[in-house]
């Protein structure tokens, strides 16, 4: 469903992975030793009215801790960012927001995020919308259903929306499922979402699903799945999402990290991931590209230069990690965290990706 060519990583080489660097510009949105709230991670984009967004996860020292709330930024350049503001926080005893990305409307931005209590499986985990006319004052959150999810909904060829994220409580440690997928046809992104169905084959294989789906040139809806194997797992659907095939494996390396898996307007298809060998090795973000949506076979480093954690915190990681993207304006724009402590952005002209 998805692969790379041949010798596409080197893993010999596990500080660049034999690629070349893609020429982009890089712009920090949120650095953390500026600010009291020292940890950063799940960033999303999205373009409404004329404008970037950019949301992300914002704790104060480890990872998805009591506290921690959503951040967002805008831009109407694409290089000059406004300042970032709160979205959303809780007063809740113990409760943690995770940023779960973006869906856009005709008249609405809605932003997602997720409540949490210090185990990202607990029954009581939840997904949250909050929608807004114009991207500066934003309506009360609206909870939308069971689950823990760090990404928006995805829209398939006759507009259904498709959510994917994890399942929780006695569903995941009694009966063994993982990947929590959902689709609706309503447009608004908050109403009529129903349960898909896929198995996850052999649950251990997994953890943190972390689905992301694409529709590749062909028309066929593929999602990938983050596994505890070293590789991608996929799925595929012929029923417009409401049943997906069992996740099989993929020779698609990964260090057990969020990925990004998207077909560009005009082409080629994209991957962005962590494709070193070791687990939780996170040292370069690789971009690679497809004609087919099918066979990876171009890759270049889109992030690899040494960095290192300032900071301490539960569950951070050093590293270029969790990419989100999108074009606008012909320029691809992938945004990403780094060691979990700042927040950056790096555009990439669609041409130098053609090419």
């Amino acid at each position: 469903m998805i692969q790379i060519s041949a010798d596409l990583f080197d893993q010999t080489k596990p500080a660049t992975l034999g690629l070349n660097s893609i020429s982009g510009e890089h712009t920090s949105l949120y650095r953390a030793i500026d600010h009291e709230y020292r940890f950063c991670h799940h960033p999303s984009l999205s373009v409404f009215d004329g404008r970037l967004f950019c949301c992300w996860s914002n704790g104060l020292t480890g990872e998805d801790e009591p506290a921690q709330r959503i951040m967002i930024k805008s831009t109407v350049d694409g290089r000059s960012w406004s300042e970032g503001t709160v979205l959303a926080s809780s007063e809740e005893p113990g409760a943690a927001l995770v940023a779960s990305g973006f869906h856009v409307t005709d008249d609405a931005l809605v932003c997602y995020f997720s409540t949490t209590y210090g185990d990202n499986f607990h029954e009581d985990v939840h997904l949250n919308a909050m929608s807004s006319p114009d991207g500066r004052s934003w309506g009360d959150p609206v909870r939308i259903t069971s689950g823990f999810f760090i990404e928006g909904p995805r829209e398939l060829a006759n507009g259904r929306l498709l959510l994917g994220g994890e399942f929780v409580g006695k569903r995941r440690s009694e009966e063994g499922l993982r990947m929590r997928l959902l689709y609706s046809d309503e447009v608004d992104g908050i109403l009529g979402w129903q349960e898909a169905t896929v198995m996850p084959g052999a649950p251990d294989n997994f953890q943190y699903t972390e689905p992301n789906m694409t529709i590749r040139p062909d028309g066929t809806p593929v999602i990938g799945f983050r596994s505890q194997t070293g590789h991608l797992f996929a799925s595929t659907t012929d029923d417009n999402g409401a049943t997906w095939s069992t996740p099989r494996k993929t020779n698609f390396p990964d260090s057990t990290s969020r990925f990004f898996l998207r077909t560009l307007p005009g082409g080629p298809a994209i991957m962005i991931n962590n494709p070193n060998a070791t687990q939780y090795d996170r040292s370069v973000l690789a971009l690679s590209t497809s004609d087919d949506g099918i066979t990876f076979n171009r890759s270049a480093a889109l992030r690899n230069d040494p960095t290192t954690q300032r900071f301490g915190g539960d569950r951070k990681v050093d590293g270029w990690q969790y990419p989100n993207a999108l074009v606008w304006n012909e320029t691809v724009f992938v945004a990403y965290s780094i060691n979990k402590e700042d927040i950056a952005v790096t555009r990439i002209p669609m041409d130098s990706l053609r090419a």
